[in-house]
């Protein structure tokens, strides 16, 4: 299988990155997945950028692009199963949302909504994340469970905009971001405590994968969003609970906000159905060292691969390489990215999607150049976030790869 990667493009051509030789695309089509650069106010070519002091206007350009995108890869936005929203600052939801609705009315998406410290420049306000899946039989088409409507709901009831709780798309099955909410949208569990919010939303996963004809078995991935450091050991431990046995690939890190104030922690879930997944690189959680919850750090289901955001620990010892150098821990993160694709035969060729987290937006003109070494004539789709922290305060890099054989 050739992966199809459409409007191949450098940033040494546009406005984000020009000091930078980094190769990417705007979509890549993988077999039945597509995935998407981050879209922002930032247009196609990469040379201009609509919308600034806007967040409705960026969000606009945003989804007009990923239109766009879809159809030139054989899709639509009815294909679109899951989105990722990324505002700088809580209130622009309210701006964002609206037009998100507009696009994807009647899809019935599942959604996550993060508020971060900044994107890849301080004037953009707002960042979507899209996957979608090409149904391989048209007449049945995805399944989308528990069917919703923010304006019957706790977190947005001004606004019309439809969603499913859980997709299942082929072999691919997608969770909307779960938290202390109850699953009518109506109720929030927890306030003021982590763990019960935590064990809501394991006990809604369960539930949801349950209902799509699944189970907790099936997790790849698993990305956890917490707004304070001290948050990760509790949240582990209630979710090592449920998944003790799973040995997920899991990517953790401290966000500026969630949809709600009293929102503290956000689970994200990538799950697969085929039978034999091979997790491989099994070891403790990082920085956690009282909890027994062991974690993989890549799997393999079918041709998907799900990969532990990669750091400048070593894989041999788990130290880390690279203290106080953004440079060395980004060598060391896509060193490890290298192997553990090989590990599964794979090779950095098949990377459809990275993420990148940095605690400091003046570090990615550090790493960049790291990571363009490494994936130089791949050109995959890629977003950029700047977080308010890692895993670990000494953690300068974080990341994320998707990556199909």
């Amino acid at each position: 299988m050739t992966h199809t990667r459409i409007r191949k493009g450098n940033t040494k051509s546009g406005i984000l990155l020009p000091s930078v030789d980094y190769c990417s695309s705007q979509a890549v089509k993988a077999d039945d997945q597509i995935f998407l650069l981050g879209q922002t106010g930032i247009t196609l070519d990469g040379k201009s950028f609509v919308g600034k002091g806007s967040p409705k206007k960026q969000a606009e350009n945003a989804m007009s692009n990923i239109k766009i995108l879809l159809e030139e890869s054989g899709s639509s936005v009815n294909d679109i199963c899951k989105i990722v929203v990324y505002t700088t600052d809580v209130s622009f939801r309210d701006q964002v949302y609206p037009v998100i609705a507009k696009y994807l009315k009647g899809v019935n998406p599942v959604s996550t909504g993060i508020v971060v410290k900044s994107l890849a420049k301080p004037y953009i306000d707002f960042e979507i994340d899209v996957w979608a899946v090409i149904p391989k039989d048209i007449k049945t088409q995805h399944s989308r469970l528990m069917l919703g409507n923010s304006k019957n709901g706790y977190l947005m009831p001004k606004l019309d905009f439809g969603n499913a709780r859980v997709i299942k798309a082929n072999n691919n099955i997608f969770l909307q971001g779960q938290t202390g909410l109850t699953l009518d949208g109506n109720n929030f569990v927890g306030k003021g405590d982590v763990e019960k919010q935590t064990d809501q939303a394991m006990k809604n996963i369960s539930y949801l994968l349950d209902k799509i004809g699944s189970n907790l078995e099936d997790i790849c991935k698993m990305t956890v969003y917490i707004k304070d450091l001290k948050y990760r050991k509790p949240v582990y431990s209630v979710i090592s609970k449920y998944l003790h046995k799973i040995y997920p690939v899991s990517t953790g890190v401290v966000i500026k906000g969630l949809a709600r104030d009293e929102l503290d922690v956000e689970i994200d879930i990538f799950a697969h159905t085929e039978k034999n997944k091979y997790r491989c690189f099994q070891s403790k959680p990082n920085y956690l060292p009282g909890i027994d919850f062991p974690l993989s750090k890549i799997i393999k289901s079918g041709n998907s691969i799900f990969l532990q955001g990669q750091t400048g620990l070593s894989l041999l010892d788990n130290k880390l390489i690279g203290k106080n150098n953004a440079t060395i821990q980004a060598e060391t993160a896509m060193n490890n990215v290298k192997t553990l694709l090989e590990s599964v035969g794979a090779n950095l060729s098949n990377i459809c999607k990275i993420i990148t987290y940095v605690p400091d937006i003046k570090t990615r003109d550090q790493v960049y150049p790291i990571i363009a070494k490494y994936i130089k004539n791949v050109y995959p789709t890629s977003t950029g976030l700047v977080v308010e922290s890692l895993s670990d305060l000494e953690l300068e890099f974080e990341i994320d790869v998707f990556a199909v054989l």
